[in-house]
């Protein structure tokens, strides 16, 4: 063999060496284990939707595995399956799947701009709602053209009770982008400051600018029909409900409005049946809250029990994943006389977090009288009202506390502003300020 011969030979053996070893180093990289997407239950499995789901996560699975130092391909997996967690209800199955996701791009780009918008949506989902808004800020100074961040930015905001600040960060992302997120947003602050009217007005335009059968629509329409259930309108909601089930059928949330009507119409055991087989196929907390209160309506107290512990079983696993719940689970126990000392403890550390915020001054407020406690309860009643939210239970809390404290002409007219809302709040409560408004009117009477 010539020496030409042989230093091709060694350059060629180096050059193999050199390969295999690039190949080795990058093995572990292309075989990083990647989040699977679960099939989901009935027929969701076999919809055209779920087959879009499956070649996307395909997809992204296989640009992971092929480029995983391209940090879009993390951050548009972890967003999918955030929307599968919504559309399934099986929140403790993605939520860590979406969490790894993020970790991994925020490890490889720290300031990738839609992996921390993605990152703050996660935190409003895990209700960490002060973390979320820190992040998402740094998105907005860096990106004030990001119609998201801003969404983001304002969904924590109201969280926090800073509703002046959330409708300025709301309209400029009207601003950016007029779209089905953007006006529905507008919706809810409208109702939050008491305009129900323009509320459903904005949430029409926000249900127009989806795409017939998407889970954003039909969301979105759920939201619609809960505002005209709130005010009583059971037949415009009804329509509004079936008419999402006739774009998607099967949608869990439209068929929890029909179960919720239904119980507003005493057909107790439609109701329950309804919500027993949503739960079955979409375990979402809301729908076993649901339950308990169908169960006690009906008066099956051996089943109500039965869903109370299942309930408060799932907090616990709510909170061993990382989630806040105390207002929550406060709001809960108050609801039913449930361990009081300990959702009066949640309360006031929920209200020491969020001071502002409506929903944790309601639920304060109850705590603190459901303990024994109405005079410290007034204050933070008053407060919650500060908007003039058109939400029945507000008006029966300040009414029950008032009552408490004897300023009965108070309590009448809290209780009866509360009835005349419609079946938009609890109706076992609702038969309790019935209950407590004729005994008012009987004491007048003798």
């Amino acid at each position: 063999m010539s020496r030409n011969q042989k230093t091709l030979l060694l350059i060629a053996s180096f050059v193999v060496i050199w390969l295999g070893a690039y190949f080795m180093l990058q093995k572990p990289q292309a075989g990083r284990a990647i989040p699977d997407l679960s099939n989901r239950t009935g027929s969701g499995s076999a919809s055209a939707e779920f087959l879009n789901t499956k070649h996307a996560f395909e997809y992204y699975r296989d640009e992971i595995r092929k480029k995983p130092e391209t940090v879009k391909n993390y951050v548009q997996l972890a967003q999918l399956f955030m929307q599968e967690a919504r559309i399934t209800g099986r929140h403790h199955e993605y939520i860590p799947k979406v969490q790894s996701l993020l970790s991994e791009a925020l490890a490889r780009a720290p300031k990738d701009l839609e992996a921390l918008i993605t990152k703050a949506s996660l935190l409003m989902t895990l209700h960490k709602f002060e973390d979320a808004k820190a992040l998402v800020e740094q998105a907005v100074a860096r990106a004030p053209y990001h119609a998201m961040a801003y969404g983001v930015l304002a969904d924590a905001l109201v969280e926090l009770g800073d509703y002046e600040q959330a409708v300025v960060m709301c309209d400029k992302m009207l601003s950016v982008r007029p779209d089905l997120r953007s006006y529905s947003r507008a919706a809810y602050l409208r109702e939050l400051h008491g305009d129900l009217e323009g509320a459903q007005q904005v949430m029409k335009l926000a249900c127009d600018a989806g795409v017939s059968g998407h889970e954003n629509r039909a969301w979105t329409l759920y939201q619609l029909g809960k505002l005209y259930f709130a005010e009583g309108r059971l037949d415009t909601a009804t329509f509004i409900f079936n008419g999402i089930l006739a774009e998607r059928p099967d949608y869990a949330y439209a068929q929890s409005g029909l179960a919720q009507i239904n119980l507003a119409r005493k057909n107790y055991a439609e109701a329950i049946a309804t919500l027993k087989q949503l739960y079955r196929d979409t375990p979402d907390h809301a729908f076993l809250e649901q339950l308990v209160e169908a169960c006690h309506l009906a008066g099956e107290t051996a089943e109500a029990e039965k869903m109370t512990k299942l309930a408060l079983e799932a907090y616990a696993q709510h909170e061993q994943d990382g989630w806040e719940v105390n207002l929550e689970y406060a709001r809960f126990c108050t609801s039913y006389d449930l361990n009081l000392p300990e959702a009066l403890q949640r309360a006031q550390r929920e209200y020491e977090r969020r001071p502002n915020n409506i929903d944790v001054l309601e639920v304060y407020a109850s705590a603190l009288y459901k303990n024994g406690q109405p005079e410290k309860a007034e204050p933070f009643i008053k407060q919650a009202l500060r908007l003039q939210t058109p939400r029945a239970s507000l008006y029966f809390h300040a009414g029950m506390i008032a009552y408490q404290l004897g300023k009965h002409d108070e309590a009448q007219a809290h209780l009866q502003q509360a009835l005349s809302m419609g079946p938009g709040f609890s109706a076992r409560e609702a038969q309790i300020a019935r209950d407590t408004l004729a005994g008012l009117r009987s004491a007048q009477a003798s």
